[in-house]
């Protein structure tokens, strides 16, 4: 994209997002964010936005600061897992239940019947009553592992708000291009552009520089190049539904 003529102020220094959080914090309906990389904090501030139900949006890289590192911890808190069950599951793991329960009283009852054989006949041949019950023992187990291992429970991954995290090129050789740009869009009405990323150091202590622009010809430029990045890019990007296995367990039952 390429825009010339917009009025701008530019912000460089230590200081430079200031103005960029301060402008942040006082959206009324919207924030779109276009960061590489991105501090828990900052998450943190996403997901207090969309609270107050502002619409958000988010497009960054897989090389998330501290992703890795724990489970309260930035992208995790986005990704939200969703469980169904399956009732139909549920019914024949109780009517295998119910299977065991009769062949535990069956049992039981040959058992009975071997020991008082065995007190009032003393035969040996008697012995022969075991093969019945070894034979119900192990139906009685392999019912039990059935029902251990029958999955009741099925999941699947939806996102707090909407956000792509596409794949860095060291990571795939479906694309050379990273996800470089900084990006700020606030009731798509004001925007900032420069080299400040969405983290604490880039808020409040690295030397940035920074653009922001309220000029509506640009701010209209800058939204359509934020829908074509968040919708139309054709990059490789995270599988939602991959990464949430990875984050969450997914017990069966």
């Amino acid at each position: 994209m390429f825009y010339k003529g917009a009025n701008c102020d530019i912000y460089i220094g230590k200081d430079a997002g200031k103005k960029l959080l301060a402008d942040i914090r006082n959206a009324r309906k919207s924030i779109r964010v276009v960061s590489p990389y991105l501090s828990p904090f900052l998450i943190s501030e996403l997901i207090d936005f969309r609270k107050r139900n502002l619409e958000v949006e988010l497009i960054t890289t897989d090389d998330i600061e501290d992703f890795y590192r724990g489970n309260e911890k930035n992208i995790h808190k986005l990704i939200i897992q969703n469980r169904k069950i399956n009732n139909e599951a549920i019914e024949k793991r109780e009517k295998w239940k119910d299977s065991v329960k009769i062949l535990f009283y069956i049992n039981f009852g040959l058992l009975a019947i071997l020991i008082g054989m065995v007190y009032f006949l003393r035969d040996i041949k008697v012995a022969f009553v075991l093969i019945p019950i070894v034979i119900l023992f192990l139906i009685i187990k392999f019912y039990k592992n059935k029902i251990k291992n029958k999955p009741i429970y099925s999941y699947w991954y939806s996102q707090l708000f909407p956000f792509k995290v596409y794949i860095s090129p060291d990571k795939t050789n479906l694309s050379s291009m990273f996800i470089h740009s900084k990006i700020y869009l606030i009731d798509d009405q004001i925007a900032y552009l420069g080299s400040l990323n969405f983290t604490t150091s880039g808020i409040k202590h690295n030397y940035e520089t920074q653009i922001r622009t309220t000029d509506p010809n640009a701010i209209k430029e800058i939204k359509e190049e934020l829908h074509q990045l968040m919708n139309h890019a054709n990059l490789p990007e995270r599988n939602i539904q991959f990464w949430g296995k990875q984050l969450y367990n997914e017990p069966i039952n």
